[in-house]
């Protein structure tokens, strides 16, 4: 996450109050209303893939999806209503920017895991089918927790350490690591998928699943490209241009936002003459996995 404060203040500098200028207040508060929105969307996901809807190998994965992303934006909303409160110093943002930073990378992770997985089964769908291990998703989202814990936690000791230089400084190499692994990676998965499915018919249950999968890709890589970027140059030439760090804020929400609407849009139907509750909406949007299983033998099993 980016702080687009001018003004960075050294961690000694902690009586420092000044007000952020009026621009970043209506920054801060159109972030923070994208921030409200996520977290209603992001926690209804959490709530009915946790507790009401049975869990598949895909489920898993969107399910860890959503609590990094609810947990990116609880963070950077909170860091919102302290930049309308007073000016903070530095290492107050930095506090409250380690688990935001956590909390995304972790999701640009699970994303790539989950382009991979899905470009595995259509590349290579009978070996996918017979040999994939059981709880390979579940192993994968455990692995990549623990990954991602251990450059905050490492920064985390570095501050209470009173090392300040060195723990902030933690926090860019699993951006930098993101930037160079998770968007080559997500990019060459969306081409093969997009080939695939262009240059192959696929079974009308499948499609649903599919689309959802793309649009989360595509719109990883219009948040994820320039956000890697802005974080790129800034770790190399460290710049103070405001722009970029407003732009990049603008995108790291965003990113974390715009999926439970995905699921929302695919799963409902278009001409449905009533409203129909959430629980319904999102089992229509994954339900393809529970067709592939009871049709083992006429279509390729879509678990990731």
């Amino acid at each position: 996450m980016t702080n687009f404060s001018n003004t960075s203040l050294s961690p000694v500098e902690n009586e420092r109050v000044e007000p952020y200028s009026y621009t970043e207040r209506i920054i801060s508060i159109f972030l923070l209303c994208i921030s409200i929105v996520g977290l209603l969307g992001n926690g209804t996901v959490i709530y009915l893939l946790g507790f009401r809807i049975k869990r598949s190998p895909f489920t898993t994965y969107i399910l860890n999806l959503a609590v990094a992303d609810f947990g990116f934006l609880l963070f950077g909303s909170l860091l919102c209503i302290l930049m309308l409160i007073y000016k903070m110093p530095e290492i107050i943002f930095d506090i409250v920017n380690i688990p935001a930073t956590f909390m995304y990378v972790t999701s640009q992770l699970l994303l790539t895991a989950i382009s991979i997985d899905r470009c595995v089964s259509i590349l290579f769908p009978i070996w996918y089918r017979c040999h994939r291990p059981t709880h390979w998703s579940t192993t994968v989202c455990a692995l990549i927790w623990v990954l991602t814990c251990l450059p905050p936690g490492i920064s985390a000791i570095l501050y209470i350490l009173k090392d300040f230089a060195i723990g902030s400084g933690i926090l860019y190499y699993p951006l930098i690591v993101s930037s160079f692994l998770c968007l080559p990676l997500v990019t060459v998965s969306t081409a093969i998928l997009l080939f695939k499915v262009s240059c192959k018919s696929q079974q009308p249950q499948r499609r649903r699943l599919l689309t959802i999968i793309l649009l989360t890709l595509l719109f990883f890589l219009i948040f994820a490209f320039p956000l890697s970027a802005i974080n790129t140059i800034y770790y190399f030439y460290s710049p103070k241009y405001a722009i970029l760090q407003i732009y990049g804020a603008i995108c790291t929400y965003l990113n974390s936002f715009v999926n439970p609407v995905i699921y929302y849009m695919i799963g409902r139907k278009k001409k449905a003459q009533q409203k129909e509750i959430l629980k319904v909406i999102l089992q229509r949007a994954f339900k393809e996995e529970e067709e592939d299983g009871e049709e083992g033998t006429t279509t390729t099993q879509t678990e990731l």
